[in-house]
């Protein structure tokens, strides 16, 4: 037998080969190759990060239990590598003494299961992707939302229009109980102006929380002049001029109501009467007030905005305070 010593140099392999004259199986010749380097069989374990032994066991040519080929072949092979043995023959040994393990199936799955989990994260993906281009993409062609507002408009509502039956000039007698309207043509005007604000009022409203510009609230149609009655119904005359839209009250002292209503701007209205008559405004600061011709300061009958007063009630005073 010839016994080649190792230089201990990890990069020189030195191979081990036993004479031709004998025929040792493989445990013998890796046990040959160890003591001729003067290993044991702990030092072995060490290096290949074997237990001890299973180390004895392969210079045995014990496989039993280890006989699966993938550690098998590990097994041997690293020993031949480290102690010089051909590395053919430890592989030849192993597949010799190796058996595959059959594969066991651990359970089964049904073909619908099976496609609806591996087709669901797909679909998942799909349906989320679809719910964000679609909008945008619908958004993007259709140039955002609809602009096709009926009208906008401030929602704060307007003033109440006047009453088309008092429109006219009022022409009150105290002594007969009854009144007549002055001019019949103005009348009719003031309708006609009283109906078409009516209808533009009437039109739906859309609000919006889209920022615009101030828009302005529609203004009234103003109501022609009034043309004066005949001097010959009532001893008094009053006239109101209606700079700014006011709301009015003028009643006998009986308690008639000879005009109650909201009075467009612009409007001139006069009313006739041989008696008191109790006059309220409200926007009284858009108001001229002439009694008997002669036009009444209404700075001391007037508590905010509001007017009171008292016309004709002596021959002194022409206008007084009157209880609101």
């Amino acid at each position: 037998m010839t016994i080649v010593q190792p230089t201990h140099d990890d990069a020189a392999v030195t191979e081990f080969r036993m004479p031709a004259t004998g025929q040792s199986s493989l445990g013998e010749r890796l046990r040959a190759a160890r003591e001729a380097r003067a290993w044991g069989a702990a030092d072995v374990a060490g290096q290949l990060r074997l237990p001890q032994h299973l180390v004895e066991r392969l210079e045995r040519d014990d496989y039993a239990g280890i006989n699966d080929a993938v550690f098998l072949r590990g097994y041997l092979r690293s020993y031949a590598a480290l102690v010089g043995v051909p590395v053919e023959d430890a592989l030849r040994v192993a597949d010799a003494n190796s058996q595959v393990a059959p594969l066991v199936a651990t359970g089964t799955i049904s073909r619908s299961r099976y496609l609806f989990e591996r087709y669901s994260a797909s679909a998942t993906y799909l349906t989320l992707t679809a719910l964000i281009v679609v909008p945008a993409v619908w958004l993007a062609t259709h140039g955002g939302l609809r602009q096709d507002f009926t009208r906008i408009t401030p929602l704060d509502p307007p003033a109440p229009l006047a009453a088309p039956a008092t429109s006219g000039a009022f022409v009150a007698d105290s002594t007969h109980g009854h009144g007549h309207l002055g001019s019949a043509p103005a009348t009719a005007a003031s309708d006609e102006a009283g109906s078409a604000a009516v209808t533009a009022l009437q039109e739906p409203i859309v609000a919006s929380m889209t920022p615009f510009q101030l828009i302005e609230a529609p203004r009234l149609p103003e109501a022609p002049a009034v043309a004066p009655a005949t001097a010959s119904a009532g001893a008094h005359v009053l006239v109101l001029r209606l700079a700014e839209p006011s709301w009015v009250e003028v009643s006998a002292a009986d308690g008639r109501k000879l005009e109650y209503a909201m009075l467009p701007a612009g409007s001139v209205h006069e009313y006739r009467s041989d008696g008191v008559l109790n006059l309220s405004l409200g926007n009284s600061g858009g108001v001229q007030v002439h009694a008997d011709g002669n036009e009444i300061d209404l700075a001391q009958f007037r508590r905010g905005n509001v007017a009171h007063l008292k016309l004709f009630g002596s021959a002194a005073a022409l206008a007084e305070r009157a209880q609101p």
